[in-house]
């Protein structure tokens, strides 16, 4: 408690030029004969600590204490402090937000953050789950949880988990997979059951590859050639790359590039509804026809009962 108290003091020194030693204890709950004490033990710890009386006095820091405690560079201190509000952006934990107030302190720079992240959606219900499985990672702890695959089938994994990863919108566990022997990655919130033992594990060396967001098994992709009415363009904007976009002089959009084949390109497709046309390939649209046939089939029975 009185080593907190002591760091506190420190604290409010860097971010105020001087304090009377009677706002210091209330401040920190304590008596002002407390606070002289701990002012000479802050003084015995090689701290430039000074009191001055009279008006305009009080306690305060050498001004120069910053800058010779600081080993860093004025482009190294920013660096860290922009990593930091990276982290308190994203609301990781709140005790980033402290470590950042009391880094920014010390490199003697105070400033509004230059990043604001909302993940609102993904923290309304999950906030307790990412705290697991931040410990999970650090303590290195096996995890056990119940996973739904593209397919809808549901199988019970095992994890030596290493990393978080935001892609997409979406939250991801890469991770070594014990029931697979093999490196993958998990959307969370496909996951079910989820346990963390008391097992820990030896970190393995994870696969680097150019683009390590991405399971290490090869994906299929397919060469998509679509047009896209400019209605719906925002969308087509939000979800694929600049440079697979192509204004027509009818303002339509021609989208074409490789893209990963799967179930989602078909559902993402049909959600577009007459304002998507696929040109290419014709398997693709294949498959459309024949999902719109199962739809329309589907609800010809129920309007027939």
């Amino acid at each position: 408690m009185q080593t907190n108290r002591l760091f506190d003091i420190i604290y409010i020194l860097l971010n105020q030029e001087r304090i009377t030693a009677k706002d210091l204890s209330a401040r920190c709950e304590v008596s002002i004969r407390t606070i002289y004490r701990d002012i000479d033990r802050i003084s015995q710890a090689g701290i430039p600590i000074y009191t001055q009386k009279g008006a305009g006095g009080g306690v305060g820091l050498l001004s120069d204490f910053v800058l010779n405690k600081v080993l860093l560079d004025q482009k190294e201190r920013e660096t860290i402090l922009q990593a930091l509000e990276t982290m308190a952006a994203v609301n990781i934990e709140t005790t980033n937000v402290d470590v950042l107030q009391k880094l920014s302190a010390f490199f003697g720079k105070i400033s509004e953050p230059w990043l604001a992240i909302d993940l609102s959606t993904w923290y309304e219900t999950s906030d307790q789950c990412f705290d697991l499985w931040k410990h999970a990672i650090f303590d290195t702890k096996r995890v056990r949880f119940n996973y739904f695959n593209s397919k809808g089938d549901i199988s019970t994994r095992e994890v030596e988990p290493m990393q978080l990863v935001f892609k997409s919108m979406n939250w991801y566990l890469k991770g070594y997979c014990l029931t697979k022997s093999d490196f993958r990655l998990f959307k969370l919130s496909r996951m079910t059951s989820l346990i963390i033992s008391s097992q820990q594990f030896t970190r393995r060396e994870m696969v680097t590859t150019t683009r390590p967001f991405v399971d290490s098994r090869e994906i299929e992709t397919v060469h998509l050639v679509m047009e896209v009415a400019a209605a719906v363009g925002y969308r087509v904007y939000d979800d694929f790359p600049l440079d697979s976009i192509r204004k027509l002089a009818s303002g339509h959009l021609l989208v074409d590039g490789e893209f990963p084949k799967g179930k989602w390109l078909i559902s993402y497709i049909l959600s577009l509804g007459e304002a998507a046309k696929v040109i290419s390939p014709t398997s693709l649209k294949k498959e459309l026809v024949e999902k719109v046939e199962s739809m329309r089939q589907l609800y010809h029975e129920q309007t027939n009962d």
